[in-house]
């Protein structure tokens, strides 16, 4: 059964509408009972008559209150108008006083359920209904014959007596006072073993209980246990020792003293739960603070729950499953049995947490929801900790990535410029000062500075060649989808290029995408050979600019790659315009780079130039003359 705490809720229409009932019902029992001039202990039977009835009301909705989901609040309020009942037994009048007399029966029948059930409100196990079934087929058949046989006949509250005669009882129906005391011997003796055997369940319970049962019984059942042990001395002396006055006077005293505690420590105990539940919270939150992992977090809830087998699982966000302790998938959560709950605990309308555990937890709702959210929140924070330590270390990597990579780049520029152009540009340097000390005619010197031309061009070629790979000027020029036809049409392997409305964007964006699908392209064709078939695809939303470079080459196991920094460096430059990149591939299946970048919300040109400008003609004018 799941249970969800709902504390302060609404006031129902007829809780106030009880409570001034019981509150009525208790002054006409006073105005009653005190003016009934028969009775022994009018002023006293007055507050106990009236206690019968605000007594268990109160408690009775004070329970509903705090919790909702219990029979026992809803069990005490039926006590509550039983006991309005037993006015009657304080009229003169002589059926309403044998009427009176008949409902003691209902009064005692009432005590013990209260009792048995508490504190779930359930008869549970099968010992609490046999006694149930005794008394009402035992003792009230004996009771009720017993009052059919004495037309003057006295209650048997302990102190509802009367000072001389009580009125007559008109339920009577013959007179055989003998046959009466023996009846009233068996009556008394079923009473007693009612008592008794409520007793022995009572301490049964609270020795073979698990710890969360005995923590709910610390309070109530002991009271109960006096009540019981008083009900069981008055009776005992009422049959083997009548005549001991002083001795029954004492008993008769203390039972309808303990009577009247049942409910006050059926309310202690549910206060009690309340504090301990607020320290357990308190306990809980502190502990943590200590980032504990799920395993912990289960084990911590088990200590002040009192539950060793308790079970802690945590809803997956992404597969709609539940995941245990130990990070296992739990398909569908167990079903709760007779000795086991089940309690959800939700976060924004949706069950993020369960709790398996003991059946007797269920009727403590709030400490289990107090657990259950301190739980979750230990667990969201010690997982948003993770991913935020993840992110930085991530970005610490990203940064240290970025700046090798810089350094490399301008390494290799520089090997390139000195090897290459240098290199060019000094040989014409020498040859120009060998021609200017030459005394070569001067068709031999038109024939070295021809040569010399023909090596300036070779420079400025491999000079345009390096400023090329640093930023294509067809990129700038032209656009991303014309710079990859570029490549396309440059390339050794089919490319196909699937793409339309792609528009203009930023420098960061567009070289970003444009050497993410160059790097995708130039892998397919080193690993896959002349033969292997590329495919490249851009798609533009109001959202995101996305692409895909798919080939059917070799493939390769992602698990075991750490050689290269061409992968990584495509997740660098999508990451540091918040967008990702996914690889998928495996061994013989080919390869797919897919990715996207998210776009400004109006991704005009003003709206790019906040990432850079937007390139336009005159970019690639500056780049062909660079």
């Amino acid at each position: 059964m799941w249970h969800r705490s709902r504390r302060w809720r609404s006031i129902l229409w007829w809780e106030p509408v009880v409570a001034v009932g019981a509150v009525l019902a208790a002054v006409a029992a006073v105005w009653v009972t005190l003016n009934a001039d028969f009775l022994a202990y009018p002023g006293w039977l007055a507050a106990q008559k009236a206690d019968f009835i605000v007594g268990p009301v109160f408690v009775g909705l004070y329970w509903r209150r705090v919790r909702p989901g219990s029979r026992f609040g809803s069990l005490l309020i039926a006590f509550g108008a039983v006991g309005a009942v037993y006015i009657v037994q304080s009229s003169s009048n002589p059926w309403l006083f044998g009427s009176g007399v008949v409902w003691e029966a209902a009064i005692f029948l009432a005590t013990q359920l209260v009792i048995l059930t508490f504190p779930t409100g359930r008869l549970d196990g099968m010992a609490a209904k046999l006694i149930l079934l005794f008394a009402v087929a035992v003792a009230l058949p004996l009771f009720l014959m017993l009052v059919s046989l004495l037309p003057q006949l006295g209650p048997g509250g302990s102190i509802s007596g009367c000072r001389t005669l009580c009125p007559h009882n008109a339920l009577a129906f013959a007179s055989d006072p003998s046959l009466a005391a023996d009846l009233s011997k068996f009556e008394a003796a079923a009473i007693i073993a009612v008592g008794l055997a409520t007793g022995g369940l009572l301490v049964w319970r609270m020795v073979t209980g698990t710890p969360p049962q005995r923590r709910a019984l610390a309070i109530g059942a002991p009271i109960a246990l006096l009540f019981t042990a008083f009900q069981i001395g008055y009776w005992f002396l009422s049959l083997v020792h009548p005549g001991a006055t002083a001795v029954h006077s004492a008993t008769q005293w203390g039972l309808a003293g303990a009577r009247s505690m049942i409910w006050y420590g059926f309310l202690l105990a549910l206060i009690a739960a309340e504090l301990f539940a607020g320290r357990t919270l308190h306990t809980l939150v502190r502990q943590s603070l200590r980032r504990p992992t799920q395993r912990d977090l289960e084990a911590m809830l088990r200590e002040p729950l009192g539950d060793p087998r308790l079970r802690l699982l945590f809803r997956d966000p992404q597969t709609g499953g539940w995941i245990d302790a130990d990070g296992h998938v739990v398909h569908d959560l167990p079903e709760p049995g007779s000795s086991r709950g089940l309690t959800l605990v939700e976060r924004d309308g949706t069950p993020a947490a369960a709790i398996l555990h003991d059946v007797q937890l269920s009727d403590d709702p709030e400490l289990l929801q107090a657990a259950g959210a301190s739980a979750l929140l230990a667990s969201e924070n010690a997982t948003l900790e993770a991913a935020w330590t993840d992110a930085l270390l991530e970005l610490r990597r990203s940064r240290a990535r970025i700046v090798t990579a810089a350094d490399n780049e301008r390494r290799k520029l520089e090997r390139d410029l000195h090897d290459g152009v240098q290199q060019r540009l000094v040989g014409v340097r020498i040859k120009l000062a060998v021609a200017g000390e030459s005394d070569a005619d001067a068709s031999a010197m038109r024939g070295e500075l021809d040569g010399v031309g023909e090596e300036l061009d070779e420079a400025i070629d491999e000079l345009r060649e390096v400023a090329h790979g640093l930023y294509p000027p067809v990129l700038s020029r032209m656009g991303l989808l014309n710079a990859l036809e570029h490549v396309r049409y440059h390339s050794t392997t089919p490319v196909a290029i699937d793409a339309s409305g792609i528009g203009r964007h930023a420098v960061e964006l567009e070289s970003a995408v444009y050497y993410c699908c160059l790097e995708a392209i130039q892998n397919a064709t080193k690993h896959g050979g002349p033969e292997v078939h590329v495919s490249v695809e851009l798609h533009e939303d109001e959202d995101k600019l996305s692409f895909e470079v798919t080939d059917d080459g070799p493939g390769f196991d992602p698990s075991e790659t750490h050689g290269g920094t061409g992968l990584q460096n495509m997740r660098d430059r999508v990451g540091a315009l918040e967008g990702r990149v996914a690889i998928i591939t495996a061994v013989g299946h080919g390869t797919a780079v897919s990715g996207s970048i998210p776009l400004p919300r109006d991704h005009d040109r003003s709206h790019a130039s906040v990432l850079g400008h937007v390139p336009d003609d005159r970019d690639g004018q500056h780049a062909a003359r660079a």
